[in-house]
């Protein structure tokens, strides 16, 4: 992530185009944002195509403009995307599901930096900076033919790669903490995560990344009755046994940490019976009573 906020701050003072890969819900959007503002075209537009819902019979109208009557519905001469961008960011979100056709004329434009809007033969210069994000197999679209190799090679001058937050699990105590001091500002405070949750997160892939750990944490500050996080506030699929013990030497939790973990993880898994529940621990209910109350979870 140093690596990557260095990059940022380099190719912020450039102008050449832009592409950022990753994996679903990394934070590409926050990244091209960033990219935006840390230039010196920040005061000036910084406008958004999301590429995969453009309906195919628009695509080209949306992108580069419309004089009146350059076909059907054409009731009225606009603008494109590119055009509107003016001197700052046009951002190709998800380029790599734009259509064929529509890359190669995509293309065109990227080379010559000049648009023409439907029904028209005057060409607009376009002054604005071009950034596209794509998924982590973008490479794959490549070779298997589903993206253009040149309008690959004329997006990605400068390259971004966001990595997935399993191969920076490092980060997950500060991501943690912002995520929460944003959640405080629409929801409810939480000052503190438990050792024992914070072993459990850190031993979780997270296949939906940072939009994921958001979700989990809005849930449990949600669902929470205290300023803390503890194991039980977490989705089940975060608190297995054998999750919380591979995240152990991530987090050091301590015995007695490890100990409610279990047993609340129990509790999830008997619908809160207290009487099974003890029965799996091999305990009585009194000691289960009396081990929660200890924790203050026993209500």
């Amino acid at each position: 992530m140093r690596v990557l906020a260095a990059a940022l701050q380099r190719y912020a003072r450039a102008d050449a185009n832009v592409l950022v890969t990753g994996e679903t819900g990394v934070g590409k959007d926050l990244v091209v944002r960033l990219l935006h503002d840390l230039s010196v075209r920040r005061r000036e537009p910084f406008v958004v195509v999301d590429c995969p819902v453009l309906a195919p019979a628009l695509i080209e109208a949306e992108l580069f403009g419309q004089e009146l009557g350059a076909f059907t519905d054409a009731t009225v001469a606009r603008p494109g995307r590119f055009e509107l961008a003016g001197e700052g960011t046009l951002y190709l979100d998800r380029v790599d599901e734009l259509p064929v056709e529509a890359q190669g004329k995509l293309l065109r434009l990227v080379e010559q930096k000049q648009v023409e809007r439907l029904g028209s033969s005057v060409s607009v210069p376009v002054r604005a900076r071009i950034v596209a994000s794509a998924s982590s197999d973008m490479d794959r679209a490549v070779r298997e033919g589903r993206f253009r190799t040149d309008l690959f090679h004329r997006l990605r001058v400068l390259p971004l790669y966001v990595p997935a937050l399993r191969e920076r699990t490092g980060d997950l105590p500060a991501l943690v903490r912002r995520l929460l001091a944003d959640l405080a500002a629409s929801t409810r405070t939480v000052t503190k995560v438990t050792p024992g949750a914070m072993a459990a997160l850190a031993a979780y892939d997270w296949p939906g990344n940072v939009r994921e750990l958001r979700h989990v944490l809005e849930r449990a500050v949600m669902a929470g009755a205290t300023k803390t996080i503890d194991i039980a506030d977490l989705p089940a699929e975060l608190v297995s046994p054998e999750r919380t013990a591979a995240g152990i030497s991530a987090a050091r939790p301590t015995l007695e940490d490890l100990e409610r973990q279990y047993i609340e993880f129990i509790l999830r898994e008997t619908k809160g019976n207290q009487s099974r529940a003890a029965s799996v621990l091999g305990i009585s209910r009194k000691s289960l009573w009396e081990k929660r109350k200890r924790w203050g979870t026993d209500s």
